[in-house]
């Protein structure tokens, strides 16, 4: 299988408003390699926008319990078999979010952190809190303009989470001292003491 020619044809098919053969392609490249990020990123956002409508390969992929099949394959220590039944169980549910966010959490215990960005990133226009998990996953992989994009996404969803404030500003620091951008606008609103720390090569002080 070649499988950029398959995220390719995926990827036009969702441009083309064809998501329900986009999630079929991109369904088939993770079976192969679960791991992808642009699969996992395509997949996601042609299921979320399936949600509320039919599809007919959503059909095709029968009513078992995905979420007791992966359930169980946690149990047992299984994260790939878990990965995959928590992607069914998302696919078959396209409106819950939260099936997302755990097919996630699947793939990052799996060791597929790329794959899992791809997830939360997808979700990240319709969840704050995947837009928060994908912010943290793209700063631990040196993202820094993605992780801020993401964390803004949080915030844009509600200007009130502290949590997404405080990881955006302490992550426009971290920025200017890579980019050596010192100026009034760059330090304004940051975290003092995280810009220091970061200035200094500290790490986060334990409570």
């Amino acid at each position: 299988m070649n499988l950029k020619k398959h995220l390719d044809r995926a990827d036009q098919a969702l441009e083309r408003g064809q998501a329900d053969f986009a999630a079929e392609l991109c369904d088939q490249v993770m079976d192969f390699a679960p791991g992808d990020r642009r699969a996992a990123d395509l997949l996601t956002r042609a299921v979320v926008s399936l949600a509320g409508g039919k599809s007919s390969f959503m059909g095709k992929l029968g009513s078992g319990p995905s979420s007791l099949a992966a359930k169980f394959s946690k149990l047992t220590r299984n994260p790939d078999a878990e990965s995959r039944s928590m992607r069914r169980a998302f696919m078959k549910d396209a409106g819950d979010s939260s099936k997302g966010i755990g097919w996630g959490d699947a793939l990052e215990r799996a060791g597929y952190a790329g794959a899992a960005l791809g997830v939360f990133g997808g979700l990240a226009a319709t969840s704050a809190e995947a837009a928060k998990r994908a912010g943290s996953l793209a700063a631990a992989q040196g993202e820094i303009e993605e992780a801020l994009d993401f964390y803004q996404k949080a915030l844009d969803a509600n200007p009130r989470d502290t949590e997404a404030m405080r990881a955006r500003k302490n992550l426009a620091a971290e920025q200017a001292l890579r980019t050596n951008q010192y100026d009034n606008d760059s330090m304004s609103g940051l975290d003092s003491e995280a810009f220091l720390r970061a200035a200094r090569g500290e790490d986060t002080p334990k409570n």
